[in-house]
């Protein structure tokens, strides 16, 4: 293969104290079938052993950048500043010629950057790539999520439409064509950059921001296996009460949605934000409500202080107060169960 055949393929991953993870993560991705690979680890304050490991690391393979961070960027009261300043620091010594992150905890099967640069290739209208996704446990052990429900899309389609139909939930089409982790894309360099980098609502700034302004590629046996434990970032997020709430109201205003949409009609447009602010404070009153239930008062605090403001915050909590309200008690009902049986 002609080194013009094999462009620069960009992966950005950020850590700081997920030793095992990130060595498998990063053992997997050396191992690619596709090899002009440039692999940019951004170290968040992480551990001495992690440190050592990456230099040493990069003595083995130059194909590993490493950026430096003294300080762990995450913080509870500011969580999703690693995206702002990890993913961006690593966005701007990015040469590749397409750019995709991985969390440091997620793993892709050893031909997936192959069929990402494919799908670039076979359509040079292409300006996202995705895989399909596959669950796993902190051991590796793959889940049985039952019969596949999602996903279900051709290998080409205009990203708008795909945005679309994840925004309104199968309302632009008779199935969800895409639930996955947002930062599941990959995007031509340029693109990403003249988009504004790394937002950070990421996931929503991906899709709702750059998807839908070119054609989207999908290649359902390209597999990212995502991890599910105890210690992934999200949960960590939502124990804090972050559900991302200010952060993706203020990516419409920040990316000007609205004005990004106008190419497909003013009032596609508008519906567009109006549906991202709906989603916003409708998926902050569920957690809200969870943590009630589950007595994490200080998170549920946290919520309605970024989202009570909003009627669509209100709406459907009577609805989520009865709906969650079963679902409480059949989590509280073992516990009851072992303190009566303690007694």
């Amino acid at each position: 293969m002609a080194l013009n055949d094999t462009p620069l393929f960009t992966i950005i991953t950020v850590t700081h104290s997920r030793f095992d993870f990130l060595r498998q993560a990063l053992k997997e991705i050396m191992g690619q079938t596709y090899k002009n690979l440039e692999i940019i680890v951004v170290n968040s304050g992480a551990t001495q052993e992690i440190i050592d490991y990456l230099i040493d690391t990069k003595v083995s393979d130059d194909r590993i950048k490493i950026v430096h961070f003294k300080e762990n960027q995450y913080s509870d009261d500011d969580p999703l500043a690693v995206a702002r300043v990890c993913f961006n620091a690593a966005l701007e010594i990015a040469t590749g010629n397409y750019v995709f992150y991985q969390s440091d905890d997620d793993l892709i099967a050893n031909d997936y950057v192959e069929k990402m640069v494919k799908l670039f290739k076979d359509d040079p209208d292409c300006t996202s790539a995705a895989g399909f996704v596959k669950c796993m446990d902190g051991t590796g052990r793959l889940l049985d999520e039952g019969p596949r429900a999602t996903d279900y899309r051709p290998r080409y389609m205009p990203g708008h439409l795909l945005a679309l139909n994840k925004l309104c939930e199968g309302e632009y089409g008779n199935d969800v064509l895409f639930n996955a982790p947002g930062t599941i894309f990959t995007f031509k360099r340029e693109d990403l950059v003249k988009a504004g980098g790394y937002h950070m609502a990421v996931e929503l700034s991906h899709l709702y921001g750059i998807v839908p302004f070119g054609i989207t590629g999908f290649d359902e046996t390209a597999f990212l296996y995502w991890r599910r434990h105890k210690d992934q970032a999200n949960l960590k997020i939502l124990a804090v009460g972050h559900v991302g709430t200010v952060e993706s109201v203020s990516l419409i205003k920040d990316w000007q949605i609205e004005g990004r949409w106008q190419v497909f009609g003013k009032d596609i447009a508008r519906y567009v934000v109006r549906r991202m602010l709906e989603n916003a404070y409708a998926w902050a009153g569920y957690w809200f409500v969870v943590s009630v239930y589950h007595f994490r008062f200080k998170a549920a605090l946290r919520m309605l202080k970024d989202a009570g403001r909003s009627f669509y915050f209100w709406r459907k909590l009577p609805a989520l107060l009865w709906i969650e309200k079963k679902q409480f008690w059949w989590y509280l009902r073992p516990k009851l169960q072992g303190i009566r049986g303690s007694l």
